[in-house]
């Protein structure tokens, strides 16, 4: 990649249309002031005043805050509960300019949502115990029905279609074992299609996708009993080999170390961008992602996608207490002050 094919892809950004599939979350942020605590009556503990919220898509919603943010079409398929945190979460991808036509609400279930604390001043906030809303049991048929239904709707109008899961619970997310299946199948259709799955717990049971894991996540998929910190070589290995199981090309990202690719012409490294902190890495790999498959519906390579991918992570994980995303010209700029 260099700055000319950079720019070309950004101006080209507006054609790409991208649908979002997975688990979508609320990301609610409490802003609270430590120089109003007051001393609860009831309790005795210390009651913190909250100054202010931020609301943001999470989850599958960071992905499409980061692809609104770089000004791809966004289709969204996901559940939402009948209640407060869907009416926020539908409204704040409504905000960004997402399609939230094929979302599914579903009465049985509450929308996920995490609840970020964040005690300080402005510019300094320090993120306290996480407050987490998720669902322990399978969705409806009827709602994974239409999530199937809607997915086929979408991927018709789209260059590329983005597989967000997100949670460890067998069977309790959106991408559950039969709407990964409609993927797999939807592969075998549409051999051109780009599709590309990140899943924390369940990479090894996706086929014929371009897969993104962590270090971790990619040694794990391989040798589910490892334990400990991967090293080099092993991460290597269970690269080529979720490759050679998989037959697409292979993401892993590596924090500060950057993205590795494996594909059919072998393994390649993409460096992280060295941007200087503070730094909020959550939601890092969701970014990188975002860029990934941007470029990816683009026409970029595997590896020129890594490329873009570790640009636009470098820009979110700067901005501190909330759901980032980077712009186009945040990420020519990036790269004419760290890559040339």
């Amino acid at each position: 990649m260099n700055i000319h094919s950079l720019k070309e892809l950004m101006l080209h950004a507006p054609d790409s249309a991208i649908t979002v599939l997975g688990d979508f979350c609320l990301d609610k942020y409490l802003y609270i002031d430590p120089d109003l605590d007051e001393d609860s009556l009831e309790t005795g503990l210390t009651a913190y005043q909250v100054v202010g919220k931020g609301i943001y898509p999470g989850g599958a919603g960071t992905v499409t805050n980061n692809l609104r943010g770089l000004t791809a079409k966004v289709y969204c398929v996901g559940i939402v509960g009948d209640d407060g945190e869907g009416y926020e979460l539908m409204s704040a991808l409504k905000k960004i300019g997402a399609n939230t036509e094929y979302m599914v609400t579903d009465t049985e279930r509450c929308t996920s949502t995490y609840t970020k604390p964040m005690r300080g001043k402005p510019g300094s906030y320090s993120e306290l115990n996480r407050l987490d809303f998720k669902n322990f049991k399978p969705m409806s048929k009827e709602a994974e029905a239409k999530i199937i239904e809607n997915m086929r709707i979408c991927v018709a109008k789209s260059k590329a279609l983005l597989v967000l899961d997100q949670f460890i619970e067998a069977d309790c997310g959106v991408v559950n074992t039969n709407v990964r299946n409609a993927i797999y199948e939807l592969s075998k259709e549409n051999p051109e299609l780009i599709i590309y799955a990140d899943s924390r717990a369940f990479i090894h049971l996706f086929s014929g996708v371009v897969v993104k894991c962590n270090n971790f996540e990619v040694v794990k998929s391989v040798m589910p009993d490892f334990e400990g910190t991967p090293d080099q070589k092993t991460v290597m290995e269970c690269g080529h080999k979720l490759y050679e199981k998989n037959g697409r090309p292979v993401y892993v990202t590596m924090g500060k170390h950057g993205i590795m690719v494996f594909d059919s012409t072998g393994a390649h490294h993409a460096d992280a961008v060295d941007v200087p902190g503070p730094f909020d890495i959550c939601g890092a790999g969701d970014s990188a992602s975002s860029g990934i498959v941007l470029a990816l519906s683009l026409g970029a390579s595997p590896e020129d996608a890594a490329i873009m991918g570790n640009i636009v992570a470098s820009i979110t994980i700067q901005q501190i207490g909330v759901t980032g995303f980077a712009t186009p010209a945040q990420v020519i700029k990036r790269y004419e002050d760290y890559l040339m």
